[in-house]
């Protein structure tokens, strides 16, 4: 197989734990794919092409206008995923959030794991149907919500977050309260499935509530830059407002606990880490453990579905 060479496989990485490291390198290197060649595509491949632990093989775009970038021009570049050569365990999938499903399933059905970049789909009856192909299949089916590997919540903040939402379930103030926006032009509801998403994950996950927990929508205003909803959840009460037209990106949380207010700036530059260990490659880390039946962080496709529901229900209730 015409692979590209990963770094040494003893390698730690640093920022996450030698320990967590070492234990993520168990066994061999996973042969995989990346579809899609967008601005997140373009970095997933990057990210893979020098990760312990796998061994990008291949990149695959439908557009015939797709150019990888000159560091992966040695790879394979396929217009198909039925062209991939045999041999691949895994894949991430970042094509158009429309074409999430009908690829995870293509690859899922050729025994792939695979890492869908958010949202997981667009419909919840393909959702439905992706969680049933990858049980068929006997695969790993995670969903790339990859801020619960953001540097704010380490240890040591997901402990005192949890403790105070246990505190606080059955309040009518909000626990939480989430702000994030996008310096893109595009309609404000557009923003519920590509920014809220995120943060309708994070406070399942951050909060420990299962994803079949029903989500009642107290009340939304959608205007012309933002979307706004508070929401119950899990016994919490949260508010969450994501929109397009920000001069500067902006990702903020806030957590009311004990009558005080702890502001956590997702946005912030992650000094924790050193080199190459970003949140991207701890997600990668945790997907690897996913696929040796040991995921820790890494958002299952049901976490995924889940998102996507109440991401729906913020728009559409």
């Amino acid at each position: 197989m015409n692979c590209k060479a990963t770094v040494d496989s003893a390698e730690v990485i640093s920022g996450g734990g030698e320990a967590d490291a070492e234990a993520a390198l168990v066994g061999a290197d996973l042969p995989h794919a990346v579809v899609g060649l967008g601005r997140f595509g373009s970095t997933h491949a990057r990210k893979l092409g020098g990760l312990p632990g796998f061994q990008l093989c291949a990149v695959v775009d439908r557009s015939p206008a797709a150019r990888p970038a000159a560091d992966l021009a040695a790879l394979p570049l396929l217009s198909n995923v039925d062209d991939l050569p045999p041999g691949i365990e895994s894949a991430t999938v970042a094509t158009n959030d429309g074409t999430h499903a009908e690829v995870a399933m293509a690859l899922m059905r050729r025994g792939c794991h695979v890492l869908v970049e958010k949202p997981l789909c667009i419909d919840r009856l393909d959702g439905a149907q992706m969680l049933r192909t990858a049980q068929r299949c006997g695969v790993v089916l995670s969903t790339g919500h990859i801020e619960r590997f953001n540097a704010a919540f380490d240890a040591a903040s997901l402990s005192w977050i949890r403790r105070a939402a246990l505190l606080h379930r059955g309040s009518t103030h909000p626990f939480l309260r989430f702000r994030r926006f996008s310096c893109r032009e595009a309609s404000a509801v557009d923003s519920v499935l590509d920014l809220m998403v995120h943060d309708l994950d994070l406070l399942a996950w951050l909060c420990d509530i299962p994803a079949d927990a029903q989500l009642h929508l107290i009340g939304r205003q959608i205007g012309a830059r933002s979307v706004r909803a508070r929401v119950r959840l899990g016994g919490l009460v949260a508010e969450l407002e994501s929109g397009y037209g920000s001069m500067l990106p902006a990702a903020r949380l806030q957590v009311c606990s004990s009558g005080r207010q702890h502001v956590l700036d997702l946005r912030k530059p992650d000094s924790s880490t050193e080199g190459d260990d970003d949140a991207l490659a701890r997600q990668y880390r945790d997907f690897r453990r996913a696929v040796q039946g040991s995921g820790g962080r890494i958002a299952s496709g049901i976490d995924g579905l889940a998102a996507v529901v109440r991401a729906s229900q913020v728009l559409h209730a």
